[in-house]
């Protein structure tokens, strides 16, 4: 059955080049594409071979940790199903087990998989170089591809049954966002450091870190030997292989339902929890991936953020000082850019209010899609702060800079759209056609919002200037201090702008269609 498995699996490998030129090009393309990012990240490895030993083993565990997260999290991102599922085998007259071990096998016949061969070769070249005992390195290089196998049968095991809820593309966004959150600002140090005396102390730490995980244990073995990383990569690959019998004996047991039964897609609404504030929140990521108000509001931010450090620069400011300006100013922006966010909703608030939402669940939903987009963008400007200041022992005075400002923000705003919505420009109109406004609600308004915003975040600004500026190391407390302002604030302002939101129903839902 293993050889048959693997002749389908092989098939289907060639299957792009028999449909056409212009699929040939596609597929062509991608294989390129892909044995070239191998050819350099095994041409990279092979340098370590000469280099310090803590170096070599840091980056070999950084690299292994990417490859196992990246088999498991690829098939979120992959719009193509599964070539190995096993619901495609459950009519068959085949054993789970054997079923599993086959596709197990098969998988090797893959062109993922053989890049990712070339690439434990190299790991096994770096480790054996370093000194390691052979049968170490070997034995952790085959359990680094062990564990990617399983993590890629499990990643699209845990895919389909998001494809079939409909919420695929849903969950490749999250995962997206997730990413960028994480591997953006790690890019952002590794490039901005130097490694001619060695790895910096926070990456010696991470992969000290990844060494004891399922992701970084098996390639910490092969740069390391046996021990700890040892039992926690033989342990992870046993949970995997178990998790992944699981999956195909229950396809086994669970018949798939024809096209004609499926639910029909419901996006972002089946995404998020079938609540009030889920269906706002769903409803409120679409308005901003759609909407070019939206667009042009989130568009600002960074622009705002970057333009002050020009005047600073040419007054002869230095740069290290000048690059921390952004932060602050794209956290207080990102949580004030909803401040008016009833107004947008134009006629559609009356849904609100006439079907009885709670307030909470008004606020809350509304705040969903701003975190969304602020997630990846603060965590990138902290580390490029960090970066052009070169303070990243500072890292935790930074994010508290940026929760106090972000969730201060949120809270203010959940009180200001409920409180003063104003008049915007209308669906489909130009964000930079404003309408006429009467009286000044429009301009105090926003103005107080973040006034305040910056009133209450000021203790931790003037903390956070004492360790970035003056040079205290107090670093901890401006983080400890700056979340729980923050998060203060945004608990007063979502609650006191729900008791706002349910006494003022009939005026919001006049002053929203007004304004839209």
């Amino acid at each position: 059955m293993a050889a048959h498995v693997l002749q389908l699996r092989l098939a289907q490998d060639v299957a792009p080049f028999r449909r056409g030129w212009r699929a040939s090009v596609r597929a062509g393309a991608v294989v390129v594409l892909v044995l070239a990012c191998a050819a350099a990240i095994v041409w990279a490895l092979l340098l370590l071979r000469d280099a310090p030993a803590t170096t070599a083993r840091v980056v070999s565990i950084v690299v292994g940790s990417f490859a196992t997260a990246g088999f498991l999290v690829a098939p979120f991102w992959s719009s193509a199903s599964d070539p190995l599922d096993p619901r495609a085998f459950s009519l068959l007259p085949l054993s789970p087990t054997g079923l599993a071990g086959s596709a197990f096998l098969a998988a090797v016949a893959s062109l993922p998989v053989a890049a990712l061969i070339a690439v434990d070769i190299a790991l096994v070249l770096v480790g054996i170089a370093q000194g390691v005992h052979p049968t170490a390195v070997v034995s952790g290089a085959l359990m680094h591809l062990a564990t990617c196998i399983l993590a890629a049968r499990l990643g699209y095991a845990a895919a389909a049954r998001l494809r079939a809820a409909r919420r695929s593309r849903e969950g490749g966004v999250l995962l997206t966002v997730v990413a960028l959150a994480v591997v953006a600002p790690g890019a952002v140090y590794a490039l901005s450091q130097s490694w001619e005396a060695g790895p910096p102390p926070l990456a010696v730490s991470a992969a000290d870190a990844l060494a004891l995980t399922p992701l970084g244990a098996a390639a910490a073995v092969v740069t390391q030997g046996a021990g700890a990383p040892m039992a926690i990569g033989i342990a992870t690959c046993v949970l995997f292989a178990a998790a992944w019998w699981v999956c195909v004996w229950r396809a086994f047991r669970t018949v798939p339902l024809p096209p004609s039964h499926h639910t029909r897609r419901l996006g972002w609404f089946a995404m998020l929890p079938g609540t009030a504030a889920g269906a706002i929140g769903a409803r409120g990521i679409l308005y901003w991936a759609t909407d070019v108000r939206y667009l042009a509001n989130a568009a600002v931010v960074p622009i705002a953020g970057v333009l002050p450090m020009a005047p600073l620069l040419i007054a002869g400011v230095p740069l290290e000082t000048a690059a921390l300006l952004p932060l602050p100013i794209m956290a207080a922006f990102l949580g004030w850019i909803a401040h008016n966010d009833l107004a947008y909703d134009s006629e559609a608030v009356w849904l609100h209010i006439v079907s009885g939402v709670r307030g909470v669940s008004d606020r809350t939903g509304r705040l969903v899609p701003v975190v969304l987009l602020a997630v990846p963008i603060l965590s990138t400007s902290i580390a490029l702060s960090a970066a052009v200041a070169d303070l990243w022992e500072s890292i935790p005075a930074l994010t508290g800079v940026a929760l106090a400002l972000f969730l201060s923000g949120l809270g203010m705003s959940s009180i200001a759209s409920a409180l003063a919505p104003y008049a915007v420009a209308r669906p489909g109109d130009s964000p930079f056609r404003q309408p006429q406004r009467l009286g000044a609600r429009g301009a105090i308004a926003p103005a107080v919002a973040l006034v305040v915003t910056l009133g209450v975040a000021a203790p931790t600004l003037i903390r956070a200037y004492d360790v970035l500026v003056l040079g205290r190391p107090d670093t901890e407390s401006v983080f400890f201090w700056g979340a729980a302002t923050g998060a203060g604030v945004l608990i007063a302002g979502v609650l006191i702008g729900a008791i706002v939101f349910e006494r003022r129903g009939h005026r919001i839902m006049d002053l929203a269609v007004r304004a839209g």
